[in-house]
């Protein structure tokens, strides 16, 4: 298949999914204006989830396997316990978006290429939510938000960004390798944050976070 339509084809289909939900949220009315604790708050959210990233970056993505696995665990747990203390709509797609966007800025500059690939980890998550009440009270909802950004981000990122992008095609078992060992990390991500989570609220309140 021509690398070009497969990709602007997954664009195209995200934006429709976008809009459907963008649509169906403002119907519902569930968008509401952030405060500027909020927007602080969600500021240093996207900071911390570059830093986690930054130990994939210097070496770890040389490592076979453990890349998926160790990026995972921090990054999901700094992005619920994100999606705890501000538990509004589009603050997921906020977090992932702002925090790709970071990395460009500080890294080789932007290039919109990989715009697609944050909002699809984004608006899936958001998606979810809405579908579930947004509520990240129960462990399964976080759970559910964690295991499906990173099944989108590691799908995405090795069956349509890396060879239209690279040209690197690589094996089904590879792709499924690495987006198993990166749902695993998900997962114990997941976890530590739904047991982290009670604690920082209550850091938060204190704080007048």
């Amino acid at each position: 298949m021509n690398l070009a339509w497969l990709y602007w084809g997954s664009v195209f289909v995200l934006l429709m999914a976008i809009s459907s939900a963008f649509i169906l949220a403002v119907r519902q009315k569930a968008f509401h204006a952030l405060t500027t604790l909020e927007l602080a708050t969600v500021a240093l959210l996207i900071c911390l989830l570059y830093v986690s990233a930054i130990p994939w970056q210097v070496g770890f993505a040389k490592v076979p396997g453990l890349d998926a696995l160790v990026f995972s665990i921090p990054y999901t747990a700094i992005f619920l316990l994100g999606l705890r203390l501000v538990p509004k709509a589009g603050v997921a797609t906020l977090m992932i978006f702002g925090s790709g966007l970071f990395g460009q800025l500080l890294g080789r500059g932007l290039n919109p290429a990989w715009w697609p690939y944050y909002l699809m980890c984004g608006a899936g998550v958001e998606i979810f939510l809405f579908l579930v009440g947004r509520s990240m009270r129960s462990f399964w909802a976080m759970l559910g938000a964690g295991v499906l950004r990173g099944l989108l981000a590691y799908s995405y990122m090795y069956l349509i960004l890396a060879p239209f992008l690279w040209h690197q095609f690589y094996a089904w078992w590879y792709v499924g390798l690495k987006t198993s060992l990166g749902v695993v990390g998900c997962t114990i991500g997941s976890w530590l944050a739904w047991r982290l989570a009670p604690a920082v609220e209550k850091a938060a309140r204190y704080s007048n976070l």
